[in-house]
């Protein structure tokens, strides 16, 4: 029983109660001020600020979702795009890496566009790309290329199908 009581007495000495309160730890004036929260600070500092004036007053127009085009093949000056998708942790993209930068070196007048899905410029790139050349969800995966109008994906087709569309452009 003495530890019982002695339980009370540290609640109420913690939430604050006293007699005119109830044991929940609300005063009656509380209860009738439930759409009210009382913030208490605890750090010392304390400012005030109407948050809907700060978001009517915003003078920054919000960021433009940049739009790609994938229908071009080749820049105005001939030569051929390249375009790659890939996600910076995918073990596949990771082991088709190598053949990309080779073949880069290897055709310097080929154009090689890189986009890393993981970004939020190569998403939009990728959802743009999936929908011009109507892919669904199942055809949606790293790596993927698109060259001359064609689209290779896995990293086994592109190591050993890319150089051969690159060769004959």
């Amino acid at each position: 029983m003495n530890k019982v009581i002695a339980m009370i007495a540290i609640c109420l000495v913690l939430f604050g109660c006293n007699e005119q309160q109830n044991m929940a730890g609300l005063s009656e004036d509380n209860q009738n001020k439930s759409t009210q929260t009382e913030y208490v600070n605890t750090s010392g500092l304390s400012f005030e600020r109407e948050v809907d004036e700060e978001l009517t007053n915003l003078d920054v127009p919000p960021p433009e979702i940049p739009e790609f085009d994938f229908s071009n093949t080749t820049t105005e000056d001939g030569r051929l795009i390249v375009y790659y998708f890939y996600m910076a942790r995918c073990s596949a993209c990771i082991a088709t890496e190598p053949k990309i930068d080779e073949l880069e070196a290897e055709y310097p007048d080929a154009v090689f566009l890189r986009y890393d899905i993981g970004t939020t410029n190569g998403s939009y790139a990728y959802k743009d790309f999936a929908a011009q050349y109507g892919l669904n969800k199942s055809q949606m995966y790293v790596p993927q290329v698109l060259v001359n109008g064609m689209i290779i994906t896995d990293m086994f087709n592109i190591n050993e199908s890319l150089e051969g569309v690159i060769a004959e452009y």
